[in-house]
């Protein structure tokens, strides 16, 4: 086992116990009775997160030699996703009432764990790649910092649409690429 398949070991536990939260809110978060469209766009855009950050770690395989600093680096996106995913969804979903209320107060704590997971995609470009980050992650950086400033509704719809757009463009780029 190379020591990038004993890393990727330990970004994909993470990267799991995320989507195992998520996974197992789903019933809650789409019942009728609570359900709330924009907790429901941020909850669906955070699972394909998750599985884009899981994709995009393959890109690292070609990396010869790790030290502490770039593991840290790389498992900075995963705990983001997992920190974002305990914001969006409780630990009792069957107990929220009002998933609009639910984010109205913690959406902020979703969006700053979104931005510090593009935080760590930066850095992972820039310092285990040595390539300089695209535009797009500067941009997605700034839009999660302003959500998670304001309890604005609207700030946040903004840039849940923004984000499922550059989360569609890396994807065509990355799919258009392979």
């Amino acid at each position: 086992m190379s020591i990038f398949e004993f890393l990727t070991v330990a970004v994909s536990i993470v990267l799991a116990l995320g989507l195992s939260l998520l996974i197992s809110s789903i019933p809650h978060v789409f019942s009728p009775k609570k359900r709330d469209w924009l907790h429901a766009s941020v909850f669906v855009l955070l699972i394909f997160s998750h599985i884009v950050v899981w994709w995009r770690v393959w890109i690292l395989n070609s990396v010869s030699s790790w030290n502490i600093v770039q593991f840290m680096i790389l498992i900075g996106s995963p705990l983001s996703l997992y920190l974002a995913a305990t914001a969006l969804v409780s630990n009792l979903p069957d107990q929220v009432e009002d998933w609009r209320s639910y984010f109205s107060d913690r959406g902020q704590w979703a969006f700053a764990a979104l931005g510090s997971a593009v935080f760590f995609g930066i850095l992972r470009s820039y310092y285990i790649l040595g390539v300089v980050p695209e535009w797009w992650g500067f941009t997605a950086l700034a839009l999660y910092a302003g959500a998670a400033l304001t309890r604005k509704r609207e700030v946040h719809i903004a840039v849940t649409a923004l984000s499922i757009v550059f989360l569609g463009l890396l994807l065509s780029r990355d799919f258009s690429a392979a």
